[in-house]
């Protein structure tokens, strides 16, 4: 996806997610004042119908004391009926002499003097000029208009996130499809690379085979004969690496383990570059000094490990590759050491080298063909033998990797 395109997405997205939310904000603004205006209707109803069954009752000559002694009962039943079941403060208020006559909690009594929730109130059997209110306080009243206007609310601002949530995890789903779509393009076109060279050697040697003065000369029918053999060797273990890297990303992989003598997969892998070494004036120098050289572990997958290593080493070098391979015993494990004079990989790479798909590069431009799954697949085979594996390199000096695996 291209990055104009990326950047359209994301600003029209958080365009409208902001929209959706101011939206969602006067929206709610709106429940809460319809909410508002209910509940007032609700309580007026309610005080409606408190007063009238007061009124009704007014003619039994009881003192106000007695007639009121269950106006909060009265009063609770009536907004429950209204769909208002929360219990207000109540207070009887003589407005000429600025005092309650009656309040059901008195520490709530300056809260009832400034409630609007006030409703004229005159018993018929009272003879007295005083202006009497029945004033009502909610102290819970705002809870109660939360949990009415406030559950939409929550549940739009609920799925504005989740909406979001979706947006940046399908961003982030595009963005890798886009670069394992890379990543395929170029693992095939370096593969094709890869290959297409031991094929055309193996073609030229064979077809130089056929020229009669050449496949009568033994020495030089010789020599092409090792170069097919060369060639063949080093395109197998490209194909078996492509293969083996594939297999380990399965949770049930098991290698098979059995005694093998490192010194001599050390030897034959180093015959197999004998043609490329020849080609570039390069070498390999070894010392092996693991004694016994014998360990536990997968044949071809150690040969493959060696094989990638050296293979790196070659094509990483810029010069004449100097290789050299050492082999050391410490208390139960062997030691295999990698190094070569080529131009060793930044501190910054190093963190990353062993990544799948995962190349040194130097600034955009990848100057070595390779697959990227070479050092993956070396460290996947490094564990699998319960081993480990460490990198030593310096821009401009060289790299050394250095193999620990377990004698048994």
């Amino acid at each position: 996806m291209k990055r104009w395109i990326r950047v359209f997405i994301i600003s029209g997205f958080a365009f409208a997610a902001v929209f959706l939310v101011v939206i969602q904000f006067f929206q709610t603004r709106r429940t809460v004042s319809i909410n508002d205006n209910m509940f007032n209707i609700g309580v007026s109803h309610a005080m409606d119908d408190v007063i009238g069954q007061l009124k009704g009752e007014s003619s039994d000559g009881a003192t106000i004391p007695v007639r009121f002694q269950e106006l909060d009962q009265l009063i609770s039943d009536a907004l429950l009926l209204n769909g208002i079941d929360i219990h207000p403060v109540v207070g009887l208020y003589d407005e000429s002499q600025h005092s309650f006559l009656y309040s059901s909690d008195s520490r709530h009594e300056a809260e009832l003097e400034e409630s609007p929730y006030r409703y004229g109130f005159q018993p018929s059997d009272m003879l007295t000029n005083s202006q009497l209110f029945i004033i009502l306080d909610f102290p819970s009243a705002q809870l109660f208009l939360q949990r009415n206007s406030g559950l939409l609310g929550y549940m739009s601002l609920f799925l504005v996130l989740i909406i979001i949530v979706l947006f940046f995890i399908s961003l982030r789903t595009i963005s890798n499809q886009h670069k394992l779509d890379q990543m395929k393009n170029e693992f095939i076109s370096n593969m094709t690379h890869e290959i297409k060279t031991p094929l055309a050697t193996i073609g030229l040697a064979c077809e130089m085979l056929q020229d009669e003065s050449i496949s009568q000369d033994n020495e030089s029918r010789h020599n092409f004969v090792g170069i097919i053999n060369d060639e063949n060797q080093r395109m197998r273990v490209l194909v078996e690496t492509i293969l083996q890297s594939a297999k380990m990303s399965k949770k049930n992989f098991r290698i098979n383990p059995k005694e093998v003598d490192v010194h001599q997969i050390i030897d034959k892998v180093s015959k197999s570059f004998r043609l490329t070494l020849t080609n570039r004036g390069g070498t390999i120098e070894t010392d092996l000094q693991a004694a016994p050289p014998v360990i536990e572990a997968d044949e071809l997958h150690l040969t493959n490990l060696v094989y990638n290593l050296i293979d790196n080493a070659i094509k990483y070098s810029t010069e004449a590759p100097h290789i050299t391979v050492t082999t050391a015993t410490t208390p139960g494990h062997l030691v295999l050491k990698i190094a070569d004079q080529g131009i060793g990989i930044s501190k910054e790479d190093q963190k990353h080298v062993f990544e799948k798909f995962y190349r040194v590069s130097t600034g955009n431009v990848h100057n070595v063909k390779g697959f990227g799954i070479g050092l993956n697949y070396v460290a996947e085979v490094v564990r699998l033998h319960h081993g480990h594996i460490s990198l030593e390199s310096e821009l401009g000096k060289g790299s050394t990797f250095i193999i620990t695996l377990p004698i048994k």
